[in-house]
């Protein structure tokens, strides 16, 4: 069963977060702020609700955060899992000249992008 709900969030994921953006303004660009030394812009599971968070972090942390959520057997949790697998690939193909919605987050290469007004 468990699988099953990954199998089903990395598709439900890929559908949601590869669909182009609708509303992505002209008047917006990406501030991309690099991460430190040994660290780079990571998709990570929340632990306390439904969704995901991006920080400068180490693949290791990483899948510390990935084991903790599908060992939790939460399916929210492992649910933010797939999403956050999903979102990390599709960021592969921001630049700092893609589009953006305001507000909008995204790993840059291996920095942080956060989309701001132009």
């Amino acid at each position: 069963m468990g699988r099953f709900l990954v199998a089903l969030a990395l598709t439900l994921g890929f559908a949601v977060l590869s669909a182009p953006h609708a509303s992505a303004s002209e008047g917006t660009r990406w501030q991309v702020t690099p991460c430190a030394s040994g660290s780079k812009a990571l998709w990570l599971p929340r632990v306390d609700k439904f969704g995901t968070d991006i920080s400068c972090t180490t693949e290791e942390a990483r899948a510390a955060a990935v084991k903790a959520a599908v060992d939790s057997g939460s399916p929210t949790r492992m649910m933010n899992v797939a999403i956050a697998f999903a979102q990390q690939i599709s960021d592969k193909a921001l630049t700092a000249e893609s589009t953006c919605v305001l507000g909008a987050k995204g790993a840059i290469g291996e920095a942080l992008g956060t989309c701001v007004a132009a």
